[in-house]
């Protein structure tokens, strides 16, 4: 289904345009790459706890309840290649792995804490229908 109205003015993005003969729009790559990384399953709850400050692989998987080891490792290692957080490996008792933001991943925090309070206010009643008084 085509809209055919009108944007005047620069969205949100910015970078969103119209071309008003073929009524196509054209999303900013930028965007377009955020969203495919941190619409993955978890990526965004994994910030967000380290929005909260460094935490151990261990910590990780036992606060985020439904994610597999495997997930969690995976998720880390993509995070981690996208420069959001970093990997620190401890080799003093106990060994383990430490995983923290770095500055870019500390920059996404307001728009992640944006986004819980968007989710707080108009998908909290989806999520909990309201009874009727009889």
């Amino acid at each position: 289904m085509q809209v055919p109205a009108v944007i005047s003015e620069r969205s949100y993005t910015g970078r969103v345009t119209r071309k008003l003969e073929g009524h196509t729009r054209e999303c900013d790559e930028r965007l377009t790459q955020a969203f495919t990384l941190l619409g993955k399953r978890w990526s965004g709850v994994i910030l967000g706890l380290l929005l909260q400050g460094p935490a151990r692989f261990a910590v990780l998987a036992r606060t985020i309840p439904g994610i597999s080891e495997r997930m969690l490792s995976d998720r880390l290692n993509e995070l981690a290649r996208a420069g959001l957080i970093n990997r620190t490996v401890l080799d003093a008792p106990p060994l383990g792995v430490v995983y923290q933001l770095t500055e870019s991943g500390r920059a996404i925090g307001p728009g992640l804490l944006s986004l819980g309070e968007w989710a707080e206010r108009y998908m909290a009643s989806a999520a909990r229908p309201r009874r009727k008084k009889v």
